[in-house]
């Protein structure tokens, strides 16, 4: 959970455990952070000034009153106002502290969503937790991180969740079936309408057609197998769906600049 901005004029990490981080910074004007890799899931809250981030090849431009959403595994480059200090807060919490079910959820939610009276009222009793020093602190302090996940969930759902409902019938059965080796044409089907509208809508709504998330899907998963299993490179390869390791070595590579190898030796020695 390192933070590695330039020119922010102040940081506060107010409450933080092992697996969740709730905190505030100010950015001077035109300050950045990144390129880096998101190792966990994050909600960026936006109280002034202005965002554009970078996530993979897509950019979004984000404005006061916002809260996006950040997955792990994704390369992001912020830029902050250039003319102007920006205000924000975080929530980080840890890919081992969040349950399955909201990993999908989140996986399927909108880039962002406008800042809602619960979750500011959520992130208030984070920030004012301050140090946490006791093991009832901790626990509240990791309850509060994924109740600001679940309100975020429930504030996509409120403000009509942009993702049609082929998108999402193909992307909630991938998430489930994305090693079976027949998944893409399955969710064709699943989908109910023409490939091309399909992969229309997909780009519309996902910024990507529905191959490349399969492949995504798979990636990331194998990631986290490489992270919790012993499982040799060409064995997790096989499990999440790769009809080879060379494939699945190269897609690591390109998601987390680094080789399945170090993945797992830097994921095993920082236990």
């Amino acid at each position: 959970m390192a933070y590695d901005g330039t020119r922010f004029v102040w940081e506060n990490r107010q409450a933080r455990s092992e697996r969740v981080c709730i905190g505030e910074v100010l950015y001077a004007a035109g300050g950045t952070c990144g390129p880096r890799i998101q190792r966990d899931y994050e909600l960026v809250f936006l109280h002034s000034g202005e965002l554009t981030v970078h996530v993979d090849d897509c950019r979004h431009a984000l404005v006061a009153g916002c809260v996006a959403r950040f997955l792990p595994g994704h390369r992001e480059h912020f830029q902050f106002s250039a003319t102007t200090e920006t205000h924000h807060s975080w929530c980080v919490v840890a890919p081992g502290a969040m349950p399955p079910p909201m990993r999908r959820a989140l996986r399927l939610a909108p880039f962002s969503v406008p800042y809602s009276s619960p979750l500011g009222h959520l992130l208030a009793a984070g920030l004012a937790m301050g140090p946490v020093r006791t093991r009832g602190a901790t626990e509240t302090l990791e309850r509060l991180g994924l109740l600001l996940f679940s309100e975020y969930l429930n504030a996509a759902r409120e403000h009509h969740d942009t993702h049609d409902c082929a998108v999402r019938r193909a992307a909630q059965f991938l998430a489930v079936h994305f090693a079976e080796r027949d998944s893409l044409q399955q969710a064709h089907r699943i989908a109910g309408v023409s490939r091309n509208t399909l992969t229309a809508h997909f780009q519309r709504e996902m910024k990507t057609t529905p191959a490349r998330y399969l492949w995504r899907l798979r990636t990331e998963r194998g990631i986290q197998m490489l992270a919790e299993t012993g499982l040799s490179v060409a064995e997790i390869a096989f499990k999440c769906g790769f009809q080879d390791a060379f494939h699945f070595s190269r897609l690591v590579k390109q998601l987390q600049g680094i080789p399945p190898r170090e993945v797992r030796r830097r994921a095993w020695s920082s236990e």
